[in-house]
Parts: C-alpha cells; structure tokens; sequence
C-alpha cells in the first residue's frame, strides 16, 4: 500500500514485487497541490503497473530463450538425418 503523502514525494511501501521492497516518486510541481488521496491512487497505479511490465518483459524473454533452443534441437535433428541418409 501506499505509505505516505508529501508535499514532493509519495513513498510507495507495498510494490508488489518480489524484488524491490519500497518505490519512492517525486511529484512534478505542477501537481503537488493535487489531491493527496488522487496522488496516493495514481503512485499505487503507476508501481503496479511497473510491474506488470516487468513480467511481460520476463515472460517475452523466456519465450525467445525456449524458440531458440527448439529451433537448435531442430536443426540438430536435421543434420544428423541429413548424414544418416545421405552418406
């Protein structure tokens, strides 16, 4: 959940994240008079969706991991009936 509120500064204490256990983020000036309760929503929001990002990126990532080691079993295979059959 989301700590606190300042004048500058929102400290996000539950990120949801098996990584990183606090998110501090600096409001721009031009919001600081915002709502404290709507900063406290949108800094909960935007860690979450941090996140989110990070794990599609993960997942993005190990699929490209297992398509290259099939298509290197694959190309292996081939080779090795390329050999048996035409030798």
């Amino acid at each position: 959940m989301v700590r606190g509120v300042h004048k500058k500064i929102i400290e996000v204490s539950d990120t949801q994240n098996e990584f990183f256990e606090r998110a501090i983020l600096i409001v721009k000036e031009s919001f600081r008079d915002e709502d404290p309760e709507r900063l406290r929503q949108k800094a909960g929001d935007y860690v979450s969706q941090m996140g989110n990002i990070a794990l599609a990126r993960r997942k993005k990532a190990r699929f490209f991991r297992t398509l290259g080691k099939i298509l290197a079993v694959a190309a292996v295979a081939a080779g090795l009936l390329f050999v048996i059959f035409w030798l």
